[in-house]
């Protein structure tokens, strides 16, 4: 594991931003797993400029590693994509068939999908406070595999991020989906962003290594 600080956010978008650029275009098939959240915008806005820029990255393959689909709207993709595709994908122009959601129709075989395809090669992961990957909570076991997660309606930590995300409680489904945390681990590279102060807690809580039952300690 590589630890490396920087001053402000813009520093840690822009260095993060030319490092996954390059880790993409390696040449051959790319298959990546950006994340959502906020902390990557800025690292997204820069990343875009360079992928139009030089015309690069036609063979990077997008994988969503988590999604939250909205109550009545469950078959269509969830407000993660739409947030990773008004950021990411929509601005660089990634085609349809260079894009893979994770919907309930395809959760149960995305694991052997993302296998056929040649596994991950660059997966991005942001950090809850509570330090949660994906969409996996505190607690997870480490040999989780991509599935379908009920929602624990009485988990008001839990529901308070739902509605954050879907906008209010009647938007939050009854199940959302998540890669497991083996699936991220299978990943050959894996970058974690991690900004704000908000966070040092966790981080430190992390490589402390007494908290056993965090995802982060994967």
């Amino acid at each position: 594991m590589k630890i490396r600080l920087f001053d402000d956010h813009e520093a840690l978008s822009q260095q993060a931003a030319a490092d996954i650029f390059t880790e993409l275009n390696q040449g051959g098939r790319c298959n990546f797993a950006p994340t959502g959240g906020s902390s990557p915008l800025r690292l997204y806005q820069h990343l875009v400029a360079r992928l139009q820029a030089e015309n690069a990255g036609q063979q990077v393959h997008y994988y969503l590693q988590d999604d939250v689909p909205l109550r009545g709207r469950e078959q269509q993709p969830g407000v993660i994509y739409q947030h990773i595709d008004r950021h990411l994908l929509t601005p660089a122009g990634i085609p349809p068939q260079r894009i893979h959601p994770l919907t309930l129709a395809n959760v149960a075989q995305q694991d052997a999908a993302i296998a056929a395809d040649g596994g991950l090669d660059l997966l991005l992961l942001g950090v809850g406070q509570d330090g949660h990957i994906a969409a996996n909570l505190p607690g997870t076991p480490f040999d989780t595999l991509t599935r379908e997660i009920e929602v624990d309606r009485c988990h008001g930590v839990l529901m308070a991020a739902l509605v954050q995300e879907v906008g209010s409680e009647e938007n939050v489904p009854d199940s959302y989906l998540s890669f497991g945390i083996h699936t991220i681990m299978q990943a050959r590279h894996i970058r974690v962003l991690i900004n704000g102060e908000n966070k040092a807690e966790i981080v430190r809580r992390t490589v402390s290594y007494t908290h056993l039952t965090l995802p982060t300690k994967a």
